[in-house]
């Protein structure tokens, strides 16, 4: 008897150590922190996920395969943030829509999410919103990144993703944090939510307010983590990217994005960010305005060579950069809430519809005539100067603002 004393031992250890675990698997099932389990969100409860974001790459990679939409949107966090896929803008034959970006995403990681959704064969449409800093020569894929979810490898080829990803999750302790974390954070105002169809906004905008001290300070962090950081100094970042023949520029990556919708039937659209008139004076005055346009240049080059390629028209290119009336908001002296912006680099989902109504001609007053133009080879060499004439005038009527964002730059001479 005395012999079978550790054995019932054992057997008592692991039947605590696989309770325990189940009990945490099934807390981790109800909460469903990052969004991919399918659970009901819950009022109170689990229904604002405020931890997605560290887990951002694998739940768009899930969340987009259970969406099964019609559109989707591929970008950065500018397009997260302020491109609502849930709005009537939408139109019906559209919907529904699902905001595929990702937080500072290069090219090569929007390429591969675009083809994974276009893999799914439910995706008829696309926005796909770029900003030149995308295409950096230096790319490097974020951590939480796998080729292993996607639904074609990196050859364009069918694989089954590794769905055992989405098991291990469920029982690991790392998602327990962010569950409790889930559940204890619903009733607070100043967090990020992250909504069931891929988009994201700032729950209450006077707790943003507060936590960031005002939205000046974030304009100033951005124009410096541009100059210092996404742009300059280091020597190995190329910002030749500029050139549409040149097979290592990630301007490749989006030719492939553009070749695989023609293929793939799907229609899209590729916009510009607007970013604030700010962000475009640190490229200024860093010395990379020439490439900017340039940038603009190849990438109609590349919609129009493929659509020839295709024998289908252009797609259309929309540039919602520069310097307008939405672009151009004030900023020095502002202590309130702003009405299109949290940041230099990021816009509101105000600007986002304004976007949407552009696009869709749809009739909504307080869109500005200047917000937002088509290119294409005739039109580009003018619609690039017109953007160098509304920066004089930008330069003359808000000089402060102006001057903050160039002396980024300067840090770098």
């Amino acid at each position: 008897m005395m012999r079978r004393a550790p054995n019932r031992y054992l057997v008592a250890l692991f039947s605590v150590a696989g309770g325990l675990y189940l009990l945490l698997a099934g807390i981790n099932l109800a909460v469903d922190p990052f969004g991919i389990y399918g659970m009901p969100r819950i009022d109170g409860f689990n229904a604002i996920k405020v931890d997605v974001d560290k887990h951002i790459r694998l739940a768009k990679a899930v969340q987009v395969r259970n969406a099964a939409p019609k559109t989707i949107i591929v970008g950065s966090s500018r397009a997260m943030l302020g491109i609502p896929a849930t709005d009537p803008l939408w139109p019906e034959a559209q919907r529904p829509v699902y905001n595929l970006s990702l937080y500072g995403g290069y090219l090569y990681e929007a390429m591969r999410y675009f083809e994974h959704a276009a893999a799914l064969g439910t995706v008829e449409h696309a926005l796909i919103a770029v900003d030149m800093w995308m295409f950096d020569r230096d790319w490097a894929t974020r951590p939480g990144f796998s080729e292993d979810r996607f639904l074609v490898d990196q050859n364009g080829d069918p694989q089954d993703p590794d769905d055992t990803e989405i098991l291990k999750t469920l029982f690991a302790w790392d998602t327990l944090r962010s569950s409790l974390r889930t559940i204890s954070r619903q009733s607070r105002d100043d967090i990020l939510v992250q909504h069931p169809d891929g988009s994201a906004d700032w729950k209450d905008e006077e707790a943003w307010i507060r936590v960031k001290e005002g939205h000046r300070p974030q304009f100033g962090y951005m124009e410096h983590m541009f100059a210092t950081t996404a742009w300059w100094p280091d020597p190995g970042r190329w910002w030749t990217v500029t050139d549409p023949e040149d097979p290592q520029s990630p301007l490749q990556f989006f030719r492939h994005m553009i070749r695989t919708s023609y293929d793939k039937g799907i229609s899209s659209r590729i916009i510009i960010s607007p970013s604030h008139a700010r962000i475009w004076e640190v490229i200024h005055a860093g010395g990379l305005w020439d490439t900017w346009e340039n940038w603009k240049r190849a990438l109609v080059t590349i919609v129009e060579q493929e659509a020839d390629s295709a024998g289908k028209p252009a797609y259309e290119v929309w540039d919602f950069s520069g310097y307008n009336a939405i672009t151009t908001e004030p900023v020095s002296g502002t202590t309130g809430p702003m009405r299109w912006y949290w940041d230099g680099s990021h816009f509101k989902q105000a600007a986002g519809r304004l976007i949407l109504s552009k696009m869709f001609g749809a009739s909504a007053p307080d869109v500005p005539d200047r917000f937002g133009a088509v290119l294409n080879s005739q039109n580009i060499d003018a619609h690039l100067s017109a953007v160098r004439e509304a920066r004089e005038m930008y330069l003359i009527a808000h000089p402060q603002d102006a001057k903050e964002a160039a002396r980024w730059s300067e840090l770098n001479k």
